[in-house]
């Protein structure tokens, strides 16, 4: 599945509102973003053994599901197959909360989730300060192109 098909997905499945950004790279963050703070409020609900809040639940699967479908296996080399796995592991954490829950084990492994999730939302910041400070950056120098017999000429040893 492609970008554009994982976005028009969430955007069915996300409040209708101004945050929906159309830049990629920004609705990556977005959806990080999104998936941490649902999996806190899923793991805070699990951990004081209340009813699992539908909102959340809907916005974190929805993110993953936007999450996994953006990988590029082609071009990702060794980080999209482990992205594709923490991303799987916070959906099977998350549907572990539907379940009883009396030792709190799926609120330690939804808390853990969202610790995953906060160390790439934190990557996947630095990348995107990164990338726009290449934007702001001057064009490097082009040196000049030699055209007719100078091009030809060797350069002396």
């Amino acid at each position: 599945m492609n970008l554009s098909l994982a976005r028009n997905c969430y955007l069915r499945t996300a409040r209708s509102d101004n945050r929906i950004p159309d830049d990629p790279h920004a609705l990556i963050g977005l959806a990080l973003a999104e998936l941490h703070r649902a999996l806190g409020a899923l793991s805070e609900a699990c951990a004081a053994q209340l009813p699992v809040p539908s909102g959340p639940m809907t916005r974190t699967l929805s993110a993953i599901y936007l999450l996994q479908s953006s990988l590029d296996f082609d071009r990702g080399g060794d980080i999209a197959p482990a992205l594709f796995k923490v991303y799987e592991y916070c959906r099977q954490a998350t549907l572990d909360a539907f379940h009883p829950d009396p030792d709190g084990e799926t609120a330690r492994r939804l808390a853990k989730a969202a610790g995953f999730v906060d160390q790439i939302r934190a990557a996947w910041s630095q990348m995107e300060q990164r990338r726009a400070s290449l934007a702001d950056a001057p064009p490097a120098p082009v040196a000049p192109q030699l055209t007719g017999p100078a091009a030809a000429t060797p350069a002396a040893p």
